[in-house]
């Protein structure tokens, strides 16, 4: 935009000049020089230098008559003299005025020119002043421009950013809305499945008494009723799990670890299927199936077992320990089980290893996982969190069963320390390092052993 405002006003100051130019050689053409100033200066010599005609020489190229005429001329001249004299005076100052009027005429050519260059210089000046004046508009209506978009620019932002801010908080607060409503889904979901799992357990009640009223009930019917009895809690301990657990994308980030293991041994094979004891909700056998590998879970809590159902997971309801009697003898690639075996007596832990190693083929895998007690915060506070838990069982312990009951080449995994920003400043001191390992160290151990 400047370029072309500067472009237009240059162009109209070149016409201007033009102009001028052209009209001042037309006028410095007429008034000095009519043919040119050469003829005229020799003009005005010639008026000088003959004005004066009383003096004039007279001759004669006749031989006869020639003295005659000539005498004849001079007599006459005699006679014009007062008007010859008049004459030369009138031409005489006829070629005074001439020579005043050039010289008039070349000081008003001068001054014309003069005048000229003055107001060339002048219009040079003035559109000089001009450009810089429309440059200082310009500058001052850009700046004013300048000055306004980012006013309004600061103002779109400040609002843009106010609306960010409230869509943000409307946001968090349907987020907030969002996850009561899945809780409360959640919830519907537990209390439906436990509403039908308890009249499911009310009508085999109610069946079992209706065929053996007035007579008593027989040890297979007090059986049943006893084992049903045993999943009122179902519901309660699911919702436990998702209480204290943690979320299923943490469970399935920490199961990770036990990949490698069979990927080495080629474990999870059709052939060489997992067995998962006491699966719970399926992180386990959900990260086995996206990683294409066979396994089957094992749980006694009902509702745990429908959850993994609608994953499509391959689970069937049973006790661990009674399950593992119905497999063959080295039918299975890997036995594993993640926080069950503070869940079970020493007596049973003991038969679960006898089992794991009759079931495992040759190289095949067991994997066991439990809260490690020597971390102390784990053994005197949150191991105790699931009233369900027997004892603590130290990595020494489980480590020697394992290896006595038949599994070779047995190593403890220490897993889950505290975060970094729970440990005290060491300092160099080997009592901070000490504190650091007994109350913020690993929560979890796993104990992993092979069969030959």
């Amino acid at each position: 935009m400047d370029e072309e405002l500067e472009i237009k006003v240059e162009a109209i100051m070149e016409e201007i000049r033009g102009k001028i130019r052209e009209h001042q050689h037309t006028s410095s053409s007429d008034v000095v020089h009519p043919s040119s100033n050469g003829a005229i200066r020799a003009d005005l010599i010639s008026l000088h230098n003959n004005h004066n005609i009383s003096n004039l020489h007279f001759t004669s190229h006749r031989k006869v008559f020639g003295r005659l005429i000539v005498g004849a001329k001079k007599a006459l001249r005699q006679l014009l003299t007062p008007i010859l004299e008049r004459q030369s005076a009138y031409n005489a100052a006829n070629a005074r005025l001439d020579s005043h009027l050039y010289h008039l005429c070349q000081q008003q050519a001068e001054a014309l020119q003069a005048l000229q260059g003055m107001v060339v210089e002048q219009i040079e000046v003035l559109g000089q002043k001009q450009s810089e004046a429309l440059r200082a508009l310009r500058q001052i209506v850009f700046d004013h421009l300048d000055q306004r978009v980012e006013h309004i620019r600061k103002e779109v932002t400040a609002h843009v950013q106010t609306q960010q801010e409230t869509l943000s908080h409307m946001e968090g607060i349907l987020a907030e809305e969002k996850a009561r409503l899945v809780e409360t889904e959640s919830m519907h979901l537990r209390l439906r499945a436990d509403i039908i799992s308890q009249e499911r357990r009310i009508n085999i009640v109610l069946e079992e008494a209706r065929k053996r009223l007035p007579e008593p009930f027989s040890q297979e019917q007090l059986r049943h009723i006893a084992e049903e009895e045993r999943h009122t809690l179902d519901a309660l301990y699911l919702s436990f799990e998702n209480q204290f657990r943690g979320s299923w994308e943490d469970i399935q980030a920490r199961l990770q670890v036990y990949l490698p293991f069979l990927q080495e041994a080629q474990l999870g094979t059709a052939e060489r299927p997992v067995v998962d004891l006491g699966c719970g909700r399926g992180e386990w056998l959900h990260l086995l199936k996206e990683e294409g590998r066979h396994a089957r879970g094992v749980d006694r809590n009902r509702l745990m077992i429908e959850a993994c159902r609608q994953c499509a997971l391959d689970v069937i309801e049973s006790d661990a320990l009674a399950y593992l009697r119905t497999l063959p003898d080295a039918s299975i690639g890997a036995v594993t089980g993640f926080h069950l075996l503070e869940h079970l007596s020493l007596e049973v832990v003991i038969k679960v290893f006898d089992e794991t190693v009759r079931v495992l083929q040759p190289g095949g895998a067991a994997m066991f996982e439990t809260p490690n007690p020597e971390n102390v915060l784990v053994g005197s506070y949150t191991f105790y969190l699931d009233p369900t838990h027997r004892n603590p069982l130290p990595s020494t312990i489980v480590a020697y069963l394992a290896e006595a009951r038949g599994l070779c080449r047995v190593q403890t995994m220490p897993l889950h320390p505290y975060a970094q920003a729970c440990r005290v400043e060491e300092a160099g001191l080997d009592v901070a390092k000490r504190f650091n390992e007994y109350f913020y160290g690993p929560q979890d151990y796993a104990v992993i052993g092979w069969k030959v």
